[in-house]
């Protein structure tokens, strides 16, 4: 045989042996590179994503302490420093770079769910929700200083100043809607929904008490008051004892007719006393309450620093100012069922004389004890101020020292947030 077509009948299986053997080789290696694309694609896709929410992190956390450093300076000594004089509103520029920063951390958490893995997803989630949880805390803080600032003023005046107080708690209420709204968080919206409400109650309490000598101006605040409380119950128990206030208001309106020479009717003057005296029980009550537990929920006595435990107990006694106008009115509401009495049974005209004398005299002695009275709760006012000062300032410092807390918390959950970045990249 021809050794040419020997060889050809030889190469022809060892050509195709060849080619069967090269096919799944060069699959393989085409796989392969396919692979390493893709991973190397997937890092890509991973450190931007990454870099994205650890910018927006950075950002966040210079935002926030520039905010921090604005609500929390003592004098602050900022287009938004707020107190009943100034009557400033909020400057748009100090929760702005928040709100943007927020909403950046916001808007790269989607790619970093996609691309993965699951543990860079949940480190980013909890990322992004200290970083929210840091935003309440200032949010909180911003509360804890415009709260202390009205209450403050409002308890070192001698009259409350309606419109300040109104300017100041809408002011709070700009800066909670300024994040609720943009961002529609669940938890500032309903923040924000609470301190309007609040801040409504508050403004017409104040209302309220500037307007007991003015019967129709006081009649208004009360209807805004109700419509205010409506359908909230641990508000409107709070505010109870207002809506009857407007006993106390008639008879204020009667006494100053007295004084200025007008002729009212006995029965006329003891049915506004009747009715009045309830009411300032009811204050009184509600008042002595608060003071005797001034301290939240939340708070534990044995935490408070040292220095504002003896505290505690000069509240408390201030109370004791109060007792002697709580009996006062209980012994006048008592008085008053004994002239019912008396005027239901049957008695000769003697008896009924002395007795009617006997009730006049008594009567007469409580109007005593009523002025006796009226010093001790004038002098109430600035002992009020006095201790509630530090109780408000306590406030604000635990506000802040939260703030402090969980800023420490979002350091460290942007710590392991790029820690778990690192390794999703490189593997």
């Amino acid at each position: 045989m021809d050794s040419t077509i020997l060889a050809a009948l030889i190469g022809v299986p060892t050509t195709l042996v060849t080619a069967a053997i090269a096919y799944p080789v060069g699959r393989g290696v085409a796989r392969r590179q396919a692979e390493d694309q893709h991973t190397q694609w997937l890092r890509t896709q991973r450190q931007s994503a990454s870099s994205q929410l650890a910018d927006g992190a950075t950002e966040f956390i210079e935002s926030a302490d520039a905010a921090w450093e604005a609500v929390a300076r003592p004098a602050y000594a900022h287009t938004r420093r707020r107190d009943i004089e100034s009557r400033k509103r909020l400057d748009p520029a100090l929760y702005e770079p928040l709100r943007a920063a927020l909403r950046l951390m916001h808007d790269a958490l989607p790619a970093v769910a996609i691309h993965g893995p699951d543990e860079l997803t949940v480190a980013g989630q909890e990322l992004y929700s200290a970083a929210v949880e840091v935003t309440g805390a200032i949010l909180h803080l911003d509360a804890a200083a415009v709260q202390s600032s009205v209450i403050g003023a409002a308890l070192q005046a001698s009259s409350v100043d309606q419109q300040g107080m109104q300017a100041a708690l809408d002011d709070l209420d700009t800066a909670y809607a300024r994040l609720a709204a943009p961002l529609g968080l669940p938890e500032f919206s309903a923040r924000a929904e609470t301190t309007l409400r609040w801040s409504a109650v508050a403004t017409d309490v104040a209302r309220l008490a500037v307007s007991l000598d003015d019967p129709p101006a006081a009649s208004a605040a009360l209807d805004d008051l109700r419509r205010a409380v409506a359908g909230d119950p641990e508000l409107t128990a709070l505010v109870e004892p207002y809506f009857a206030v407007m006993a106390l208001v008639e008879l204020r309106s009667m006494v100053r007719a007295v004084e200025e020479g007008q002729q009212i009717g006995l029965d006329q003057q003891l049915a506004a006393i009747a009715s009045a005296a309830p009411v300032m029980t009811g204050i009184f009550t509600t008042f002595r309450d608060t003071l005797q537990n001034p301290l939240p929920a939340d708070v534990d006595r044995r935490d408070l620093p040292p220095g504002l435990s003896p505290l505690l107990e000069s509240l408390a006694a201030v109370t004791d100012h109060l007792h002697g106008a709580l009996r006062l009115m209980h012994d006048i509401q008592q008085h008053l069922a004994l002239a019912d009495e008396l005027a239901a049974t049957p008695l000769d005209p003697v008896t009924g004389f002395f007795a009617g004398a006997v009730w006049a005299s008594q009567m007469e002695a409580l109007g005593l004890r009523v002025m006796e009275e009226l010093p001790r709760l004038t002098a109430l006012a600035p002992q009020m101020a006095n201790v509630t000062e530090p109780f408000l300032a306590y406030s604000s410092e635990r506000a802040n020292t939260e703030v402090g807390a969980v800023r420490d918390s979002f350091i460290q959950a942007r710590i392991d947030f790029v820690d778990a970045a690192r390794k999703a990249i490189s593997s």
